[in-house]
């Protein structure tokens, strides 16, 4: 009984993919073009924007303007120490937008440590690890927390 039913998913697979035609690749990656020069305009402001609130959240999370592109792997442990301190001082005054820059501040932190890592020795690469889960569980408890209100 169960052969027969594999039998029966598997040729209906094959009708399925013969059913739709596919797109090419390259027509689903495109990127669509901006209508006009206005909206052009329009989408830099706001990704300028972005970009420069996300410095800011940066800077005041880490105590330091670094271009974090080129840290050494000497500097990413005191990083992450600035970074989890300041998470714990205003993690209670945080709303779900100061949470998910925290998280992307993360992000690029974590970016950076992936290309340096093999430059740390094992004791630095499991604090950072360490820390990295002490941010996750921090938001992880914002967010039971905030569902239980």
């Amino acid at each position: 009984m169960k052969s027969a039913s594999f039998l029966v998913l598997l040729t209906s697979l094959g009708f399925a993919s013969q059913a739709q035609p596919r797109a090419p690749v390259a027509d689903s990656l495109r990127r669509r073009e901006p209508s006009s020069k206005s909206s052009a305009r329009t989408h830099q402001a706001a990704d300028r924007r972005t970009a420069s609130a996300a410095d800011a959240a940066q800077q005041r999370l880490l105590n330091a303007d670094v271009n974090l592109a080129q840290t050494s792997a000497d500097q990413l442990p005191d990083l992450y120490d600035h970074f989890i301190s300041t998470t714990r001082d205003e993690r209670r005054r945080w709303r779900s937008q100061d949470w998910d820059a925290a998280g992307r501040v993360l992000a690029r932190l974590n970016q950076r440590y992936e290309a340096v890592r093999t430059d740390l020795p094992l004791e630095e690469r499991v604090r950072i690890r360490s820390l990295q889960g002490e941010f996750h569980a921090l938001r992880g408890a914002r967010r039971v927390t905030d569902s239980l209100e």
